[in-house]
């Protein structure tokens, strides 16, 4: 139980700082459109954190309460931070693009590991998500550059 309380840690982080960047890019963004879907999945983040950290303590481990201090996760969306405005709404999308896949590449490694059934089945719920949020940006992106 030891690996699979520290795999939810990292993925407890890893949507909180999923949580803070699509936060950060919902108050910098133009578009009221990209505000409300960034603002929604900012939320949907913060759900996912919070859904992991009950089974983490469900397994006797303590939850973290913030994202990652550093690495690959948090260089995602230290871009995003570092120059908040004044940008437009492409390159929002981009980082938010960036950062998202970020955090699609925890939630993989994740499932390579041995999980017990229930938390992996909110594992590839969660990843789904993501992925879907993911096609979304990009799908965003293809249109913005084709018009």
């Amino acid at each position: 139980m030891h690996e699979t309380a520290d795999v939810l840690k990292d993925l407890i982080a890893t949507c909180r700082d999923s949580e803070e960047g699509f936060g950060k890019a919902a108050k910098g963004v133009h578009s009221e459109t990209l505000r409300h879907r960034f603002t929604g999945i900012s939320r949907q983040r913060a759900d996912f954190a919070d859904e992991l950290s009950d089974q983490s303590r469900n397994l006797g481990a303590e939850p973290p309460i913030t994202g990652h201090q550093s690495g690959i996760q948090q260089r995602g969306w230290r871009e995003l931070e570092t120059s908040i405005r004044p940008k437009d709404d492409p390159t929002f999308l981009a980082e938010c693009e960036a950062g998202e896949e970020n955090t699609l590449r925890h939630y993989e490694q994740a499932l390579n590991r041995d999980l017990p059934a229930p938390v992996r089945t909110t594992v590839e719920r969660h990843r789904l998500a993501i992925q879907e949020a993911l096609l979304e940006m990009r799908n965003l992106e293809a249109l913005r550059k084709a018009s």
